[in-house]
């Protein structure tokens, strides 16, 4: 089971977006196509930035295989411990607030559930005539 918080826009049209809690595996191994994909574009630069400077900085120092394998692995750890928190801060920054934290199986359960608990947030359209209909 994971945590996951929901993050709900105030656009009542868009989606109910899960982010989990924790580490990301994808973010830890390529962090920059992870950015993408999750449209952090200023993080992908960053992250792409702070890979060449930290090789470059190590090279130049004079710094051995070892000592650089060691300074990239951490950078990734600290990448992949920190790019859901990223994705959250880019989501408040859109707009959005977070509804709800639960612990699920899946991105799809975790949405499930909040949808079955505050049916207020139903994606479906109320019916505004009035009847049973």
């Amino acid at each position: 089971m994971r945590i996951y918080t929901l993050h709900q826009p105030k656009d009542p049209t868009t989606e109910v977006v899960p982010v989990k809690e924790g580490f990301s595996w994808p973010a830890f191994f390529v962090s920059p196509l992870w950015a993408l994909w999750h449209r952090l574009w200023f993080w992908a630069v960053g992250f792409v930035a702070a890979n060449i400077v930290l090789g470059w900085i190590l090279t130049t120092a004079g710094g051995n295989e070892f000592v650089t394998s060691t300074a990239s692995f951490a950078l990734a750890l600290i990448i992949g411990w920190t790019a859901n928190d990223l994705r959250r801060r880019k989501l408040t920054k859109r707009g959005f607030e977070e509804s709800a934290v639960l612990v699920a199986n899946n991105k799809e359960t975790a949405i499930a559930r909040f949808l079955m608990a505050a049916p207020t947030a139903s994606p479906t359209p109320t019916n505004r005539a009035g009847g049973p209909w």
